[in-house]
């Protein structure tokens, strides 16, 4: 072999190896990172009154359900999030309105009589649960913001 082939073939052989070194060096995301379920409204804002459409999209591997009670919940922007009153759950509360594993669902709600400001919702859900046992809150996913006039 000549010198310029050992050369071409040394120089390849610490390409690779700075890669490999590379590779293990960038840690990658894992799986559940890049799974999600998605919350988004149709609007950047409503009035009192006005119906609010949201798109639900599950991006995890397991069937999301929600609340049989409150499957959501507005919360406020006052510096932090804040939740509004409800009133304990009358009822029992099952695991109700699921999605599966990448579908979609759309819901319409009206805007109810809330203080002006930046909104947002909060859906409690449990994932992957038996529909036999009570609603058990395993995650909570928030919508976008928007803003009530």
């Amino acid at each position: 072999m000549k010198k310029e082939d050992l050369l071409i073939i040394g120089t390849g052989l610490i390409i690779l190896a700075v890669i490999i070194i590379a590779s293990f060096l960038i840690p990658a995301k894992p799986e559940e990172q890049l799974e999600e379920v998605k919350v988004i409204t149709d609007t950047e804002s409503y009035n009192k009154g006005d119906s609010l459409k949201i798109k639900i999209e599950n991006n995890l591997n397991k069937s999301v359900c929600f609340s049989s009670c409150y499957p959501y919940y507005f919360e406020k922007k006052n510096g932090e999030w804040v939740d509004y009153d409800y009133m304990n759950c009358p009822n029992g509360d099952l695991p109700k309105d699921c999605i599966d594993s990448k579908n979609t669902k759309a819901f319409e709600l009206v805007i109810p009589d809330i203080g002006k400001g930046i909104h947002r919702l909060a859906l409690s859900a449990c994932v992957g649960c038996n529909f036999e046992d009570s609603f058990k809150e395993d995650q909570k996913f928030y919508s976008n913001t928007f803003i009530i006039k």
